[in-house]
């Protein structure tokens, strides 16, 4: 069954709010279509509250090949704060943690609730949406983890603006990063350390996510990325990368 989508005004954010500080009991989603904690959206657009999706990508997809029409105006959409926390609290049992410590809770609360324009990037069905209607498949490489609904590869790409939109980044990462099964390679996030640019002998690091958005703007420096493939752009890229293709 299908629910038209609304916004959480001050009243239904102050709920949600609070149920992300204390997660004790279910989550408020009683309050989705209750006019005291709501607002109507523009747009008449539909969800189904009945699904469930095993990452964050799926969920973007869904977003953007079912619910929002192509040609919406994207920053108006990426506007309407109330709606994403909407989303947030109607999907929230696709959007907790998966495993480990903390299994079945929330994310800090920017992931669910629109704190500053600042963390915007974090506010995960915002950014789902907004990257598989930017990049399509390739954004899975920053969203199919199927251990949490927002792991360190997607802090890493969409942290920051540069790369965010970048057309041609996000294919490049995606080829080199992506196992066969979507989810991001092991070791593809981890930082240069100090003791690893020491050792020589230590790869720990290199051609990481971390240090792609370094060679991009060194290369913009004489190459117009935006227009050349993705496949241009990958023999191009120093020797450091060349691990990430073969493994």
């Amino acid at each position: 069954m299908k629910t038209e989508i609304r916004s959480l005004n001050n009243t239904g954010l102050a709920t949600f709010s609070s149920w992300l500080e204390d997660p004790s009991g279910r989550a408020p989603i009683q309050i989705l279509n209750d006019v005291a904690f709501t607002e109507a959206v523009d747009g008449g657009y539909m969800v189904d509250l009945s699904r469930t999706f095993a990452t964050s990508y799926h969920f973007g997809e869904y977003l953007a090949m079912e619910v929002f029409p192509s040609d919406v105006d994207r920053f108006s959409l990426l506007a309407n704060a109330g709606m994403w926390s909407w989303l947030s609290l109607a999907f929230i049992n696709s959007l907790l943690k998966k495993g480990g410590v903390g299994a079945g809770k929330p994310l800090a609360k920017p992931h669910y609730i629109l704190q500053s324009p600042r963390l915007a990037y974090r506010l995960i069905g915002r950014t789902a949406w907004d990257l598989v209607n930017l990049h399509g498949e390739a954004a899975k490489i920053a969203l199919g983890s199927l251990r949490s609904p927002w792991g360190e590869m997607a802090e890493q790409m969409t942290a920051r603006q540069e790369i965010y939109a970048h057309r041609s980044f996000w294919p490049v990462a995606n080829a080199l990063y992506s196992a066969p099964n979507g989810i991001p390679k092991r070791g593809a996030t981890s930082q240069r350390t100090t003791k690893a640019r020491q050792d020589p002998r230590n790869q720990a690091g290199l051609g990481g996510v971390r240090r792609l958005p370094l060679t991009f703007k060194q290369f913009e420096r004489t190459y117009n990325l935006r227009k050349m493939t993705d496949e241009q752009i990958l023999a191009l890229l120093p020797k450091e990368y060349q691990r990430w293709l073969a493994s």
